[in-house]
């Protein structure tokens, strides 16, 4: 399993890891991911990425904003890197030239602040990106950018359209077995019923984020 560093790296050409690997991440840093799956990181000994949307740090001096602060830091303390998702989660390919900056850019600055650390890595909302989108990523500051596209990584990729083996919500033993089958339509249309239900999750759980 790589860090994020180390899948930049290998990336971009200047490290290759011992056979295959895998880069684990985690978009939105919703509460039942993180009472599930870090209590699982910790015991493996894994490290995984996290995108979390930054709407929860609009306010600063707030209890809210505090306590998001605290999970990202304890988050990185652990081991795990964080990642950009935008501050409210909009899809960014509807939005004019001017709002995709102010997403983007406001997202990653509140992070960088928050942290203390530069953020390197921006996950596109609802995996819906374009050239306009790519391009104003690219210019913010951020060395990759992740799709919901389906498939494996490669070294020479473009760095701002990497693909994905998604996994959304929470599938049953049978539902995920069928999806690492490796029969592309079978994939293809779990995963399709995954990115329904989790549009769903988005509307409900992101609406008070929205609101800011």
């Amino acid at each position: 399993m790589l860090t994020l560093r180390q899948f930049t790296e290998w990336l971009n050409g200047s490290g290759r890891p011992a056979g295959r690997a895998a880069l684990l991440t985690f978009d939105h840093c919703h509460a039942e991911q993180l009472e599930t799956a870090i209590p699982v990181l910790e015991s493996l000994r894994l490290a995984a990425t996290f995108f979390p949307v930054s709407g929860g740090l609009a306010h600063p001096r707030s209890d809210g904003a505090t306590r998001w602060r605290r999970t990202l830091l304890d988050l990185t303390k652990a081991g795990h890197t964080i990642g950009c998702h935008t501050h409210t989660h909009p899809i960014l390919t509807r939005l004019s030239t001017t709002q995709i900056r102010h997403e983007v850019l406001r997202s990653k600055l509140a992070l960088e602040d928050a942290l203390g650390d530069r953020v390197s890595a921006f996950c596109y909302p609802y995996g819906a990106h374009d050239a306009r989108v790519r391009s104003v990523v690219q210019e913010a500051g951020f060395d990759v950018a992740f799709t919901v596209d389906l498939g494996g990584v490669r070294a020479g990729d473009d760095a701002y359209r990497l693909k994905r083996a998604p996994v959304l919500g929470e599938p049953a033993s049978a539902e995920f077995g069928a999806y690492l089958s490796g029969r592309f339509l079978v994939a293809g249309s779990v995963l399709l019923c995954w990115k329904m239900r989790e549009r769903l999750l988005e509307r409900h759980v992101l609406a008070p984020e929205r609101l800011e």
